[in-house]
């Protein structure tokens, strides 16, 4: 029940932010406003019209969320164990933080664990990319009426994303170059760059994913480090990733702040021990997880 409970809340804050960068847009905003003055006035108000342009955003990513944890499940029955039903993790920041899925069995050995560990968030990854760049055709597509209509995100928000910045920038030049008039003030915080709503969650899915593979705690991340690094060596490293999240947090990326917060209340305690923690991983995964901790650093360092 309280896991069921948890995931309905988690729910309902992706609904909250598929629905924000719509009031960001100044046309939606001001048809919220007035419908709420009807409200306010006991007269007869309709706001479904958000519900219904907020859908495709809060389907995509859902659907970012779920490619993620049916790729655990693949791997996960590939390797010959059993995981509990993925807990859907609520944020304040982008909605989701992913999906809290405990081992009910335990893996034969470090590759059985790190292949389960990775599974989902490099799946999740290759999906958010891929609708991040499709968002951004269609988004150059449009004609100046439709560009006009399109949700938005604060470019505040898109800077904090080097790789996902690049890819926006590679499709739209200069789309997230900051204004001179915004160079060093708040008025940074006040641009918003209207996004098709794929291209939205396709960074938000970005963003969620890289956060999951940082080596910490009993999450994706953690789970990868106990395979590289083993029990006291992913002790240090778990350190000294929780500090440099806390640092980047403060100096103002909300996302890595409120993850840092969620693991040390709900995840930092290590992963289970596997049946065989002795045999040391193979070079193929020891590559794949160098690559895969270049994009996670490409996707959190700030442009």
């Amino acid at each position: 029940i309280q896991r069921s409970f948890i995931t309905a809340v988690a729910l309902a804050t992706v609904w909250y932010n598929s629905l924000l960068p719509y009031l960001l847009n100044d046309k939606y905003m001001k048809m919220a406003d007035d419908q709420l003055a009807l409200a306010g006035a006991s007269m007869s108000s309709n706001m479904d019209f958000l519900n219904d342009l907020s859908f495709p955003l809060f389907a995509a990513t859902i659907g970012i969320q779920a490619t993620h944890e049916i790729a655990h499940i693949i791997a996960a029955n590939a390797n010959g164990f059993n995981t509990t039903i993925p807990t859907l993790a609520p944020s304040l920041v982008y909605g989701l933080m992913g999906g809290i899925t405990s081992l009910q069995s335990t893996p034969k050995d470090k590759q059985s664990l790190f292949d389960f560990a990775i599974a989902g968030p490099l799946a999740g990854l290759v999906v958010s990319s891929s609708l991040l760049f499709a968002g951004m055709v269609a988004t150059i597509s449009l004609d100046a009426a439709s560009y006009s209509d399109l949700p938005a995100l604060p470019l505040a928000l898109l800077r904090q994303s080097s790789l996902a910045g690049g890819i926006i920038d590679s499709i739209s030049p200069g789309l997230l170059s900051v204004p001179d008039a915004a160079l060093g003030s708040q008025a940074l915080t006040d641009i918003n760059i209207p996004l098709h709503p794929l291209a939205i969650a396709g960074y938000v899915g970005m963003m969620i994913n890289a956060a999951n593979l940082l080596p910490v705690g009993r999450t994706d991340g953690g789970r990868i480090a106990l395979t590289l690094f083993g029990r006291t060596g992913t002790q240090l490293v778990s350190l000294i990733a929780f500090i440099a999240m806390f640092i980047q947090g403060v100096m103002g990326s909300d996302l890595l702040l409120f993850y840092f917060s969620f693991v040390i209340f709900f995840q930092s305690e290590l992963e289970v021990p596997q049946r065989n923690e002795v045999d040391d991983m193979d070079f193929s995964r020891v590559l794949v997880a160098t690559v895969t901790g270049v994009l996670v650093l490409l996707t959190l360092i700030p442009m």
